[in-house]
């Protein structure tokens, strides 16, 4: 009895040291990345600039939409990771919200940390609950997405709370908890509408073992989807008000009509290239591109880890929930190789994220046998591959793609943001303080979705021309004409017209798509600073 106790907390003792190696990391890799002085506060044309033009228009208790120039359009992502954002943005300083995807984020992979510990000491294992957090932490998609204003991470932790309840629901025989699973689920597919390729998960329900009447049981069956639909309906509500159906969603609606007719979005043939990128980042192949490579090296799992879970595969033992979590698993891979090729590997954070749990299941097998004689040297061979996945290594990085020999654990401990600034945010700040008035309409190449959220009220910004919308004309009609009309619409307002670029080489270079009106030209503003340059549009009289 004294041995049980002495070995139990010697596992605590451990396991609590392993996840502060944990938080420790997360906190030097994560958690003290200075954003102000990072590129990364430019959200650009891309969906982070939606994401947050999303939580500013709730924040002002309207419906989630993105702006350009007067036209508010509905948003081409869900609104899930927008509301999420909103506690920062009541939060931090109006100046600072910018920050608000960033801190979510960070926030959010911070809590999962801790739930996964929780989870484990639940469960009497906390050994496992500390390997399981290291490997976590040092997940190079993980510490990535943390960093990053993308909805990713915040998904796969609903989806990751869905697995473990539907885990405590089966090997505890508690069907609340299975109900737990399909909310976080739901919840999950209002964030990222991926998440439905998980819903063979909610086969527990199905599998729960059967100790009351047949009728009692298929009532639970019928009512498990119906609370899944109920916790997804404002992903439904908002389709159909903004889209006209609730099974109508941004992709459709900004999609070109006659490219979806010669791409689809789900295809047998998109299989091939979509593991071709998987195997290229398992066998340290250069990747040509990765859209992730702006919160990190681009690499986002590396062979070790992958070895790690295929060896913990032969210590599952199958039951119910293996039954489900294996279906729902595998709909998930299958179905996102089936979506239009893109060099995105965010879309395979969930599963990652799910296989730490295969991945940590020989390492504490490790931990328990490594003083056994026959069975040191398969111990020893699997921590050689646990400290490998820890430290990223061997690994690429994007920027140096004639490499095969970096450590990702290392790089994320010194990750860089060069250049070390945001013009475009500098330009928007710096013109704020300048013209101290309004309202006033400003065209720039700066996004506008993103200046638009950040402009106060009464500052409207719109596009120089069209050109960067081409792909939607069927939806944003908008180009050089229409820029005449509008300014020429506020100059009679007696509305001022303003111009913003980032530096005078890009005024040099996009002055000619400037809208021009007879009778007035473009002037400087007296106080443009070099970070930012200002013009006016001013009568020549």
């Amino acid at each position: 009895m004294r041995d049980d106790k002495n070995i139990a907390s010697t596992q605590i003792l451990i396991g609590a040291l392993l996840f502060i190696c944990a938080l420790t990391f997360y906190y030097f890799s994560v958690l003290t990345i200075n954003y102000r002085d990072s590129k990364l506060l430019y959200l650009g044309y891309a969906d982070a600039a939606s994401y947050f033009a999303q939580a500013r228009a709730l924040l002002k208790h309207e419906l989630p939409s993105i702006q350009i120039g007067y036209e508010k359009l509905p948003p081409l992502w869900p609104v899930g990771y927008p509301t999420l954002m909103l506690p920062w943005l009541k939060i931090l300083p109006e100046a600072d919200s910018i920050l608000a995807p960033f801190r979510t984020n960070q926030t959010i992979g911070l809590l999962l940390l801790f739930g996964v510990f929780g989870f484990y000491l639940y469960l009497a294992k906390p050994l496992t609950g500390g390997f399981a957090t290291v490997l976590l932490a040092t997940l190079p998609a993980f510490f990535t997405f943390c960093r990053s204003s993308l909805s990713d991470l915040s998904a796969s932790a609903f989806d990751a709370l869905a697995f473990m309840f539907a885990y405590l629901g089966l090997k505890e025989e508690r069907r609340w908890k299975i109900y737990a699973s399909a909310a976080f689920l739901g919840l999950s597919l209002n964030i990222r509408l991926q998440s439905i390729f998980f819903v063979p998960l909610l086969l527990a329900m199905a599998l729960f073992p059967v100790k009351e009447a047949r009728v009692r049981w298929l009532l639970h069956c019928l009512a498990l989807p119906i609370v899944f639909v109920l916790i997804a309906s404002p992903l439904l509500v908002l389709n159909s008000i903004q889209f006209h159906s609730p099974l109508h969603t941004g992709y459709t609606y900004y999609a070109n009509p006659s490219f979806l007719a010669e791409h689809p979005m789900f295809s047998w043939r998109y299989i091939p290239y979509n593991a071709a990128l998987l195997w290229r980042e398992l066998a340290l192949r250069p990747q040509q591109f990765s859209a992730v490579n702006h919160f990190g090296t681009g690499t986002c799992f590396v062979a070790a880890f992958i070895f790690l879970a295929c060896a913990g595969a032969f210590f599952i033992r199958l039951n119910r929930f293996v039954i489900c979590a294996f279906s729902a698993g595998l709909s998930f891979l299958v179905l996102t190789m089936r979506y239009f090729p893109v060099m995105y590997m965010g879309y395979y954070l969930p599963l990652l994220m799910l296989l730490v749990a295969v991945a940590v299941l020989p390492v504490t097998w490790a931990a328990e046998n490594l003083v056994v004689p026959k069975r040191t040297i398969a111990s020893l061979a699997m921590f050689v591959l646990f400290t490998a996945a820890c430290l990223g290594y061997p690994s690429r990085s994007l920027d140096n793609r004639l490499r095969a020999d970096r450590s990702q654990s290392w790089e994320a401990l010194h990750f860089s943001t060069r250049p070390r600034q945001s013009a475009e945010f500098i330009a928007q700040r710096r013109f704020i303080e300048s013209v101290r008035q309004a309202p006033g309409l400003v065209f720039s190449d700066i996004s506008p979705v993103y200046l638009n959220a950040l402009f106060p009220p009464g500052f409207v910004a719109a596009p120089l021309d069209g050109k960067r919308y081409i792909q939607f004309r069927h939806i944003v009609h908008y180009d050089h004409a229409q820029a005449v009309a509008l300014a020429e619409l506020n100059l009679r307002r007696s509305i001022p017209v303003y111009a913003l670029f980032v530096s005078i080489k890009e005024l040099d270079e996009k002055a000619s798509r400037l809208p021009n009106v007879p009778g007035y030209h473009w002037m400087p503003v007296e106080d443009t600073t070099g970070e930012a340059v200002i013009l006016r549009l001013t009568s020549t009289q």
